[in-house]
């Protein structure tokens, strides 16, 4: 039970968690749509329910990875949240993905995306993609324990331009916290035309849900053991910090962050942490998890002109070689617009990264292009 005044976070666990990722801009209406929403279905089911959001550590707002969170409690538990926490512990039920390129990449704690959720959730993706391949991709990218649960795939702008609609249809199908008639009455609630409504309720009833098991062991045989450095009293050095710098880059978990992140003690004196050297880059602030689409370099119509390298706002094309480091690239497609050989081109993350298209995607870029980065 929720006890009021509790100085932990343990009860948490005790209220129903949804988190919802996706892109600023791009995604907030949809996703804010979809938070929104389940939290007056919530209400309506007799359940106590907010939502709030969170973005990248990040000044920039466009193709940031963000994530909204929907709590509710129950007839017994109400919601008495002292802050809008980072909740951190396995207490999600539900996880709805609005692009399928999220799955290649770190969430906006610098986490996975399996990262909170418990055994027996649901995952839903906006995607074209097979649930097998969406499997295979979260098995590869995004798990840090071994996980089982169900996955619903759904092309969502298929049933309708605001992607909400499509994916909430197809959570509903697989998530029982609420029905699809206390959803349907939320939208009503919130004046969403009955036209939308019927697009949810179509979308549910073309859902088809997979049961999914991960071995996270198999996993970890493939990965790269991070070591962290031995904790060592008193201020740091600075080449001490970039081995911890390092090992957090390679964080695969949340848990892991939090484990591996310096004490204060470590801290120089009235710094927060050391930046780069003039010249060197950020090990602690990668950016290519803003990125949707990625440019590729055709080195046999180069003209070695160097307007990419000057041109790119991030420094991540290599002056001399003319390489991308696509650690930092944010996949703004400066470099594709401004080449005049026409030897840079666009192509979707998930293209670059696995071989595979993803018509869901194909929409998103166009959009991008359309109104620009």
């Amino acid at each position: 039970m929720l006890k009021e005044g509790s100085s932990g976070l343990s009860y948490l666990e005790d209220l129903v968690w949804v988190v919802i990722h996706g892109r600023g801009v791009w995604h907030t209406g949809p996703a804010s749509l979809i938070a929104r929403t389940l939290a007056m279905a919530g209400m309506l089911a007799g359940r106590e329910s907010y939502y709030y959001m969170r973005y990248d550590d990040s000044p920039e707002r466009v193709n940031i990875p963000m994530m909204f969170y929907v709590v509710m409690g129950s007839p017994k538990v109400g919601v008495l949240l002292p802050e809008e926490v980072e909740p951190v512990g396995k207490l999600f039920s539900a996880v709805i993905v609005m692009d399928s390129v999220l799955l290649l990449k770190e969430t906006s704690q610098r986490a996975t995306l399996l990262d909170g959720v418990k055994n027996g959730a649901v995952i839903v993706v906006n995607t074209g993609l097979a649930p097998s391949q969406v499997a295979a991709l979260l098995r590869k990218y995004q798990l840090s324990r071994s996980w089982s649960g169900k996955l619903v795939t759904v092309s969502a702008s298929r049933y309708h331009n605001n992607i909400a609609f499509g994916l909430m249809g197809a959570l509903l199908k697989a998530w029982n916290i609420v029905s699809l008639d206390h959803v349907l009455n939320a939208l009503e609630v919130l004046n969403i035309d009955e036209g939308a409504r019927r697009v949810v309720a179509s979308a549910y009833r073309d859902a088809l849900v997979t049961e999914v098991r991960l071995d996270v062991e198999e996993v970890r045989r493939e990965r790269e053991k991070i070591e962290i450095p031995e904790f060592r009293a008193g201020p740091w050095d600075i080449e001490t910090y970039r081995k911890y710098q390092k090992a957090l880059s390679r964080a695969r978990s949340y848990e892991d962050r939090i484990r591996i992140m310096p004490r204060w003690e470590a801290i120089a004196p009235g710094l927060i942490e050391f930046g780069p050297r003039p010249g060197e880059k950020n090990l602690g602030f990668k950016t290519e998890f803003a990125r949707i689409e990625a440019p590729i370099v055709d080195k046999a119509k180069c003209v070695d002109c160097k307007l990419c390298s000057y041109y790119c706002p991030d420094g991540a094309i290599d002056f001399k070689s003319i390489e991308v480091d696509y650690e930092y690239c944010k996949g703004c497609g400066i470099c594709a617009r401004v080449c005049p050989a026409k030897a840079i081109r666009m192509v979707s993350e998930l293209e670059r990264v696995e071989g595979l298209e993803d018509p869901e995607l194909r929409k998103l870029s166009l959009a991008v292009r359309e109104y620009g980065y």
